[in-house]
């Protein structure tokens, strides 16, 4: 359409898809490739029927999946199950600790000076094995993933005992 035009070409321009838009392509391709050939398949079926038998099927098609859901909805008013619940609710587990958020000091935890001079020191190594040997440096974190975090923590730990 022509209002949709200069639309169209700012998204034909926007450049690379990402990877997501990609997907979704793929599947919105595979959806329509089946729905392609379901119509085929159709088509073979139902293409040299008469319109008087189609008509005829159609109204046994309605009537049977009509009829079935009205035994369903006459099914479940007449139902002798009067005291079977439908959905059953359950009461939820709460945590014993969910409001509690983690941020508090934990009694008997101290970082002294002695051991933060260490861990600066410590970061100040590996922040040149990521400049200088960055293989090693990578070798490390794979072994120990979460150590930078860890010094990070403790760093702020720290500062935190400063500030009290």
């Amino acid at each position: 359409m022509w209002v949709f035009n200069k639309y169209r070409k700012k998204v034909e321009n926007s450049g690379d898809p990402s990877m997501s838009d990609k997907v979704a392509g793929k599947i919105a391709g595979v959806g329509l490739k089946l729905q392609r050939k379901f119509a085929e398949r159709m088509t073979k079926i139902f293409g040299n029927m008469n319109n008087g038998k189609l008509k005829i099927l159609l109204i046994f098609f309605c009537m049977t999946t009509g009829g079935y859901s009205v035994y369903l909805i006459a099914d479940a008013i007449k139902s002798s199950r009067a005291n079977q619940k439908s959905f059953k609710i359950d009461q939820v587990d709460v945590p014993k600790h969910f409001d509690k958020t983690g941020d508090a000091i934990i009694p008997g935890t101290y970082v002294d000076d002695e051991t933060f001079y260490k861990i600066e020191g410590f970061k100040n190594y590996m922040d040149s094995l990521k400049q200088n040997k960055s293989k090693q440096y990578d070798s490390i974190l794979l072994a120990r993933p979460g150590l930078m975090d860890s010094v990070q923590m403790l760093g702020e730990l720290y500062f935190l005992q400063k500030q009290k």
